[in-house]
């Protein structure tokens, strides 16, 4: 006899399970779409013009907010997930996501939008502007929540993912992937532009994995 509470993923009717598909979508496309067109400009050892014309770039501000929307789509995922198997893992990984979704929009908001004036500034020949990035980003409590936020969402993803197997929502090999890029996230930031782009990919393609998992379905022991 099959235990429903350890095992709900096999009552989950396909209709439910579409349910997780648009934030897994958003989650891997937004990733790709924040690392393959944010501009490197600002990379270790650049000079300050190249950063300054990076900051000033649109992309600049379309590939952050697509990084912002990329964890928020994590967070509905997880939220979605929490709601269709109704485990303490499943709520564990929503609160963990929610925490740390809120913990980083601040750190990301300044990066997004206030570098971008920095170097709107920084190009039209106010150099000196370039002078605050450091400060902006390097200020201790904004960094403190959002290395805070990063190690919540990474907490989340793990629970998620166990509870995905608890559940048998799908087949393993499904969900890690995506789960290991959220867990990935805090460490991309320290890889050369390739490595970072590279990232980028990885997390669509993990992604594409979950949604066969998704359309498989319930798995059995």
């Amino acid at each position: 006899m099959i235990d429903r509470e350890a095992a709900p993923g096999l009552d989950q009717p396909a209709r439910d399970r579409s349910h997780l598909v648009a934030s897994t979508v958003g989650t891997g496309v937004l990733m790709l779409v924040y690392l393959l067109s944010r501009p490197y400009g600002d990379a270790a050892g650049a000079q300050p013009p190249a950063a300054g014309e990076a900051f000033a770039d649109s992309w600049w501000v379309i590939s952050h907010v697509a990084g912002l929307l990329a964890l928020a789509s994590y967070a509905r995922l997880a939220m979605r997930f929490a709601e269709l198997t109704h485990s303490r893992l499943g709520s564990a990984s929503r609160t963990c996501a929610l925490g740390g979704l809120v913990l980083v929009l601040p750190y990301f908001g300044a990066e997004t939008f206030a570098l971008h004036v920095l170097g709107r500034e920084a190009t039209a020949g106010r150099a000196e502007a370039l002078d605050l990035v450091e400060p902006i980003r390097n200020q201790p409590v904004a960094l403190t929540m959002f290395g805070l936020g990063l190690v919540l969402l990474a907490i989340s993803a793990i629970l998620l993912g166990l509870a995905w197997q608890r559940s048998r929502t799908g087949p393993t090999w499904a969900v890690w992937p995506l789960m290991g890029g959220v867990v990935l996230f805090l460490p991309q930031f320290f890889l050369p532009p390739t490595g970072r782009m590279a990232y980028g990919v990885a997390c669509a393609l993990a992604a594409v994995l979950m949604l066969v998992g998704l359309r498989r379905g319930p798995t059995r022991s």
